[in-house]
């Protein structure tokens, strides 16, 4: 078994012609290898990369991108035979309980559905966007794939910008899940599925919410809950193939390493991935080692050089696996691990990415506190965090004063926070021009967004509302996105037991005083992992700031870049305040100190002058421009049925 690396894309609708159909099953070719199935279904053409996924039973065919876990229990729910893949369950959850049955499915998904009885295409991405899912109209056809190029391919043309979507990418405040670089090409939101008509028109609704996620039973102790869930997580991510785990020395990856082997067995090690740096200051060997030998053996280190700084100004394989800009100056080490796990022989690999917004417990939660008036137990948190983290009580008061506190009360705050918490309240923006933030409503659309945050259903508690704002949030998904794409550019699933929903939806409900218990950040999963980390992790308070080493690799300007940018880009004008991109090029100049929000604003330039540079050579590519692979015979069992005409029979898998 391995963890598949599938590839989905469809046309639906009356003016698809062989030009589209060629130039999107080029690019899914190009992308991720020979297109298995290329199957016409009435007036949709649906067609599938990878390893025999495709399936097809009664009326229903499907394609997809399908990472499920609790198989086991989907089957037995189905009376299923053993036999039955992912796809074949999808299709009978789906005969059984139509678009309902979204909310059977555990794990990460993203998959087309086509109704022969309608005629119709129903799109479904899973709860929180592991998995992309993109589309676009041309005319009466309506383009589907996973990958922007693949949907840009078929249209044929390149569409104009989104300028929104660069205002709000430049601010790095992102205030849509559906929007993407390119005008008209859309996302479909996470836990969202979109109804496509056979004349490509469309409509998209929510069928999962967060905030209306049950709480978990009252009284349970929320501790043993999450172990216990993350746990069962981690083993689910591991059940489809060889996986690898990255130990990074904090709290997440280490919980993750050391549960997925727990209990041992006969199996062989599971490799773990740890970047390693020759300078002390940044290297985490102390707390790697600690977690290796907690593991007695079940672990196997690969240590990997932490100093690829200047690997992330190696932008064009970059763009090639995004096709738009994005911001992940750690991307060059996200990178190494994926092909460090693929040389192990492994197909997935363990990340704890997410953890801490999922786990909740952050200073914010002790603010929250204070906003709702519960000043006594916030500020008693707030000396019990200082404590921990090893912070001056004096700035810590100062925060949640300049944060939380009112009139005269805010003034002493912002004097005593550090660098005096005061400043320009629209500085987030500096970077952008400012006719562009204008025209595009910049600030009313970040202004909104964070109002909804804030807003949801006045009878959920205000934990509840705030939490389930947060992990719905546009960042959320588009990292995920952006994570995606570059494990699948190396062969890679990345697996997040993390965001596994029964975690998530446990810890939306925690009570104060299990998220920040005595000021701990994190509480709640440093009681969890009680017995199973070293204590000297569990009871780690710090992070190692990654920041110097990036300050480092923009000073040398490996590639040129910057020196491009102090020529003074044209290409730039109109995206870019001229003046605050010369002050952050002097700053990074003059000073020997990382000011961490001039480097991030540079790196964004850097990024968008790229593809606006790419964006200027595209080119469509003809119809018959890759050369397509014949199809092949699929091996999965659900694909086998999906090369014949006659549709999958029930009676071999389904009782």
């Amino acid at each position: 078994m391995s963890h598949a690396l599938n590839r989905f894309a469809a046309i639906i609708g009356p003016d698809a012609d062989r030009g589209i159909v060629m130039r999107v099953k080029g690019d899914l070719a190009r992308r991720h290898g020979p297109v298995l199935h290329d199957e016409p279904c009435g007036g949709a053409l649906l067609m599938q990369a990878g390893p025999g996924l495709a399936a097809r039973l009664g009326p229903l065919t499907l394609v997809g991108d399908l990472g499920l876990t609790d198989l086991a229990d989907l089957r037995r729910s189905l009376s299923a035979a053993p036999a039955a893949g992912p796809g074949d369950l999808v299709l009978a959850a789906w005969l059984r309980w139509g678009e309902d049955a979204a909310r059977r499915l555990c794990g990460a998904f993203a998959f087309a559905v086509h109704d022969r009885r309608t005629g119709g295409l129903t799109l479904v991405r899973d709860r929180f966007g592991v998995r992309p899912l993109v589309h676009a109209s041309r005319g009466g056809c309506m383009i589907v794939a996973q990958d922007l190029s693949t949907v840009l391919a078929g249209l044929g043309a390149q569409p104009e910008v989104d300028r929104a979507w660069v205002a709000d990418f430049l601010c790095g405040r992102p205030t849509s899940t559906e929007a993407t670089a390119y005008e008209g090409v859309t996302r479909l939101a996470p836990g969202h599925l979109a109804r496509i008509g056979p004349d490509a028109r469309h409509a998209v609704r929510a069928w999962y919410r967060l905030a209306d996620a049950a709480p978990p039973d009252a009284g349970a102790d929320g501790a043993q809950a999450l172990r216990a869930a993350l746990a069962h997580a981690t083993a689910e991510a591991c059940a489809a193939g060889p996986a690898a785990t990255m130990l990074s020395g904090g709290l997440d990856s280490s919980s993750l390493s050391l549960l997925s082997v727990e209990g041992g067995g006969d199996d062989a090690p599971r490799p773990a991935l740890s970047l390693r740096y020759r300078d002390p200051a940044m290297d985490e060997g102390f707390f790697i080692d600690a977690v290796l030998e907690r593991a007695g053996g079940r672990l196997a280190p690969v240590s990997l050089p932490g100093e690829v700084g200047d690997a992330l100004f190696d932008l064009d394989p970059q763009l090639d696996a995004q096709d738009q800009p994005f911001f992940a100056p750690g991307m060059a080490s996200s990178a190494q691990l994926y092909r460090a796990t693929r040389q192990a022989g492994a197909t997935g690999v363990l990340d704890g990415h997410g953890g801490d917004e999922v786990i909740g417990g952050a200073f914010a939660d002790i603010a929250r506190l204070a906003g709702e008036g519960r000043w006594v137990q916030a500020l008693g948190l707030a000396r019990a965090y200082a404590r921990f983290t090893g912070s001056a009580p004096r700035e810590t008061l100062g925060l949640l004063l300049a944060w939380k506190g009112r009139r005269g009360f805010a003034r002493l705050g912002r004097r005593l926070a550090p660098e005096g918490g005061g400043g320009d309240p629209f500085a987030w923006r500096s970077l952008v021009d400012r006719g562009l933030a204008v025209e595009t409503g910049l600030v009313e659309r970040v202004r909104a967004q964070a109002e909804a945050g804030e807003g949801g259903d006045p009878a959920l508690p205000a934990s509840v509302r705030h939490h389930a704002a947060m992990l719905s949030a546009p960042l959320i998904a588009g990292a995920f996105e952006v994570l995606d794409r570059a494990a699948r550019s190396a062969g890679v699933v990345p697996l997040y037991p993390f965001y596994d929903h029964r975690v998530v939806e446990l810890c939306l409900w925690q009570p104060d005083a299990a998220r920040i218990r005595h000021g701990q950040p994190r509480a709640l999963l440093r009681e969890a992992m009680r017995g199973v980390l070293p204590e000297a992790v569990r009871l780690r308070a710090d992070k190692t700031d990654f920041i110097a080493d990036f300050h480092a690799a923009l000073r040398r300007d490996c590639a040129g870049r910057l020196a491009r940018l102090r020529a003074g880009p044209a290409i730039l004008q109109g995206w870019v305040d001229g003046a605050t991109l010369r002050a952050d090029l002097a700053q990074l100049d003059h000073d020997p100190a990382p000011d961490a929000q001039a480097i991030f604003r540079l790196w964004r330039a850097i990024w968008l002058a790229a593809w606006l540079e790419r964006r200027a050579s595209w080119a469509a590519p003809p119809a018959g421009a890759a050369p397509l692979p014949a199809a092949l015979a699929p091996t999965a069992p659900q694909g086998a049925a999906f090369a014949t005409a006659a549709p999958l029979c029930p009676g071999p898998l389904f009782d």
